[in-house]
């Protein structure tokens, strides 16, 4: 069980990354959701001991993570959004040396080590290649192989599948769902689908705060009979944004389509099966509602449309 309590952080040019956030999370896949600067990554950065919280405190499993972040780092498995690795040297040879610096220094252990991550991350056959040539699965998915390397209880994966073409973003999901439920395993991600497919328990964090937080079927479920759709012309938008409380557009057969959100049937509008997606976007309109907040950014719509 990882257990934060009160986190709070601002960094030294006055942004308020995190404000007491609270969450408990058990093992298995977690989401965490939320759109571009709303302090994910400042989250996955003091659970992974890289920067400490102002105030707040955060436990694994006993562990003390801000008092003992040595101790934690021994199982722990992280993979940043922004993953980089030395140039012209293989994939074989680069995951040996992290094995190394992990702690791993029989060779006979760390071999079977790395070649197990290698297959189980379908990179055995490319092993003698430059990781610096591979595209952007394969990258991600050796990220997950050192990540993975000394079996670590609480692996932490920030943005995996930004950029992913489809065929990769689903054989990175195959490869979380396959590492099972005796690890906690946090995936925070601006993506609705990835979360929605993978997780059984979420939480969404806007302005450094958590909105929400359940299981995706039960939050989805609260809002069923409460989404209605309508397709529009552009030039009909902002009428309709002004008469309705609108919570996501998309375009469809170069029509707009609009969701709402009421608790009546507006005149026109048909009944639209509830999704996540429509919960991401009323929580995130709920709080811009309470907070006048700016509007969330372009590149938080979800990846499928």
């Amino acid at each position: 069980m990882l257990s934060i309590t009160g986190i709070s952080k601002t960094y030294d040019n006055g942004v308020h990354a995190l404000n007491n956030v609270d969450l408990q999370i058990s093992k298995g896949l977690f989401g965490l959701l939320g759109p571009n600067g709303a302090g994910k990554s400042s989250l996955m950065r003091t659970i992974a001991t890289l920067q400490s919280p102002d105030e707040g405190a955060i436990s694994f499993d006993g562990i003390d993570v801000v008092a003992q972040p040595d101790v934690l780092r021994r199982r722990l498995g992280y993979l940043p959004q922004d993953f980089n690795v030395y140039p012209r040297i293989s994939a074989y040879e680069l995951l040996d040396h992290l094995a190394i610096l992990k702690g791993i220094k029989v060779k006979a252990e760390r071999k079977e080590a790395v070649d197990g991550l290698l297959a189980h991350t379908n990179l055995f056959e490319h092993r003698r290649k430059a990781v610096s040539s591979f595209s952007g699965g394969m990258l991600q998915r050796f990220g997950i192989a050192q990540a993975l390397l000394g079996d670590p209880d609480l692996l932490i994966v920030d943005e995996p599948t930004a950029g992913l073409d489809p065929e990769e973003r689903n054989r990175f999901h195959n490869l979380l769902v396959s590492l099972g439920s005796n690890k906690v395993i946090i995936l925070s991600t601006h993506i609705v689908e990835d979360v929605s497919e993978l997780c059984s328990d979420m939480a969404v964090l806007g302005n450094g705060q958590i909105l929400l937080q359940g299981n995706p079927l039960e939050v989805t479920e609260a809002l069923r009979g409460r989404i209605w759709r309508k397709t529009i012309s552009r030039h009909e938008l902002e009428e309709f944004e002004r008469d309705f409380t609108v919570i996501s557009t998309r375009l469809f057969a170069g029509r707009t389509v609009i969701h709402i959100v009421s608790d009546s049937p507006p005149d026109g509008f048909e009944v639209a099966p509830a999704s996540l997606e429509d919960v991401y976007f009323n929580t995130l309109r709920e709080q811009r509602r309470k907070y006048k907040t700016a509007p969330i950014a372009p590149d938080t719509v979800s990846k499928e449309q």
